[in-house]
């Protein structure tokens, strides 16, 4: 028996404000009765901090006995942020100083976080990822879109299998936050790859992982997509970076663009890639669509990608509970349970006919 249903999940990138995609899979996980994000879905795709959350959920358990099990359940991720957050993006003033927040050098040194993806991942490689995965990157050498893919480390010959550390250091290297990831060069290549966050492309990584499962799985079966964003940019001015009055952004030199035009990629591409995935997920008969969408307003907490400060990590999960008690986002979070019971059914059924 053919597969009907297949589920792919796209989480945004958004720096600590990771945690609140996190939080929200944790609500999944524990409406499904616990069973772990990486048996729920078929496909699971992230960029810069969602990439750290998807290969996260899809690294299998250390232990021999459970290796079909992910080492990390999303409640355990979205710890990582309240853990650790200040250790990525450490509040000090010499530091803030001396790269004058980012316009001579990157804001904060990578060790932290190479030390840490290092801790979480070890040498596990993306080829033994527990569900298919895709993480885009930003390749400055070549230049050129980069993903990190399963199915490309699992090919034969092709020298491409990569430590998720690397992988996760590579999609979260956010250029003035953080010094571009160097990954060596591959057999037959005659240089290395300087690699920053892919964000800078697929903020929203839906569509990326859409053009994939469309490859892997054909056009036939229904591909439901859930897409989890890190919060929506603020909607007044004076609250972040965007937006902008047009007599405000009048004469700005490279000075005055530094600082906003990170957020204006990250936020256009989002939204573009919710636009597209609107009008390609629908149904042939005109019914609802396949692609799902969360993201929060930020009622309370900090837009800022760096914002690790104790007292707004507990208003960014305060924000993703919140969503998740809104009418709409409650009545789109039961289709997704819905959709991923469905799903199940139907993979559970074609193995036992494949078994048979």
């Amino acid at each position: 028996m053919k597969r009907r249903k297949y589920s792919v999940l796209a989480v945004d990138g958004g720096g600590i404000r990771g945690v609140i995609p996190a939080r929200i899979l944790a609500a999944i996980e524990h409406q499904l009765e616990d069973r772990p994000i990486a048996h729920l879905f078929d496909m699971v795709a992230g960029t810069s901090t969602g990439g750290i959350i998807a290969l996260g959920l899809t690294k299998p358990s250390d232990d021999p006995a459970e290796r079909k099990d992910p080492a990390y359940s999303a409640a355990e991720i979205a710890d990582l942020y309240v853990q650790h957050g200040r250790e990525l993006f450490p509040d000090q003033l010499l530091l803030k100083a001396r790269t004058l927040f980012g316009l001579a050098e990157p804001r904060y040194p990578a060790d932290a976080i190479e030390a840490l993806m290092h801790e979480r991942f070890g040498d596990t490689k993306l080829s033994q990822a527990l569900t298919e995965v895709v993480i885009p990157a930003y390749d400055l050498s070549a230049p050129a879109p980069f993903f990190f893919k399963r199915s490309y480390a699992r090919e034969e010959g092709r020298g491409w299998d990569v430590d998720m550390a690397v992988v996760a250091r590579a999609t979260s290297a956010a250029p003035t936050y953080f010094d571009p990831a160097c990954l060596p060069a591959f057999p037959g290549e005659d240089s290395e790859h300087a690699l920053v966050d892919g964000g800078m492309f697929a903020n929203n990584p839906a569509t990326a992982a859409y053009a994939d499962a469309l490859d892997l799985w054909g056009t036939q079966p229904e591909i439901h997509v859930v897409s989890l964003g890190t919060g929506r940019a603020p909607q007044q001015r004076g609250h972040g970076a965007i937006p902008v009055a047009y007599e405000d952004a009048l004469h700005w030199g490279l000075a005055r663009w530094a600082r906003p035009t990170l957020e204006v990629v990250f936020d256009g591409v989002a939204k573009a890639v919710e636009y597209q995935m609107l009008r390609l997920c629908r149904h042939g008969d005109g019914s609802a669509s396949r692609y799902y969408r969360l993201q929060s307003p930020l009622p309370t907490a900090s837009h800022a990608l760096d914002d690790a400060s104790e007292g707004n990590v507990k208003r960014l999960l305060a924000d993703a509970d919140r969503l998740l008690h809104d009418d709409a986002a409650a009545e789109t979070f039961d289709d997704i349970c819905a959709m991923l019971r469905d799903v199940a059914a139907d993979r559970e059924a074609s193995a036992v006919v494949t078994a048979t």
